[in-house]
């Protein structure tokens, strides 16, 4: 399994069903929601799984989510509009830009920002718990994990490749900026560059509310969204 199988396969379906209950949003709304939030919780996994630490506590986060009993449950997690577990997740993934991804998706989507709050902190534990599922059946490490998720070849590249590179301009990594040029690059590259390129642009604070939107937009629409 990979991204895809997460955002649209049987586990994205219970979760857009729960979410636009919970929401009252359309469940096309609601799929537009997971194909934007899920992939990039997965591009900011990935990027941190590059810092030693960081990559300890994931694997570790990773461990304690491993039981495949959550996605059982799905309904009964939204109706409870996130944990404290949730959203600790949630910012760990994010950091300080976890208001600018609940700010703009709440703005994208047409509702309040903390019932976004609720969406994210209940499809954190459920990625993490995805990612726990795959690791029991994987060999690699951390950095290999998420990068099969992604749909590339389990293979990591030094300094985390095109992701690594242009989310470190982004998410503190102290790299340089993208080109114009290597984002376009990333554009017809594999699944990974892609969701780099994008992800990357989307935390990029010159950009604006609107172009913010539209980012989402494209992320969502790789998965047919």
């Amino acid at each position: 399994m990979n991204l895809t199988d997460l955002v649209t396969g049987g586990v994205g379906s219970k979760a857009i069903e729960a979410i636009s209950k919970m929401t009252g949003v359309s469940e096309s709304k609601a799929k537009w929601i997971v194909a934007a939030a899920v992939p990039l919780m997965i591009a900011a996994l990935n990027y941190n799984a590059k810092n030693k630490g960081q990559s300890e506590n994931i694997d570790k986060a990773i461990d304690q989510h491993s039981g495949g009993g959550i996605f059982d449950k799905i309904g009964d997690l939204f109706g409870q509009g996130g944990s404290d577990d949730g959203n600790k997740i949630v910012n760990h993934m994010f950091g300080q830009n976890t208001e600018v991804v609940t700010q703009n998706i709440a703005d994208k989507a047409g509702i309040s920002s903390a019932q976004v709050t609720g969406v994210l902190a209940t499809l954190a534990p459920i990625v993490m718990g995805y990612l726990g599922q795959q690791k029991q059946a994987s060999s690699g490490g951390i950095g290999d994990l998420i990068g099969s998720v992604l749909g590339g070849d389990g293979q990591q590249s030094e300094g985390g490749g095109m992701l690594g590179g242009i989310l470190g301009s982004f998410l503190g990594g102290g790299q340089e900026e993208p080109t114009q040029e290597t984002t376009q690059a990333s554009a017809g590259g594999s699944m990974t560059d892609m969701l780099g390129g994008l992800a990357g642009s989307f935390f990029d604070k010159s950009n604006d509310g609107q172009s913010k939107g539209n980012i989402l937009d494209s992320i969502a629409g790789m998965f047919g969204k």
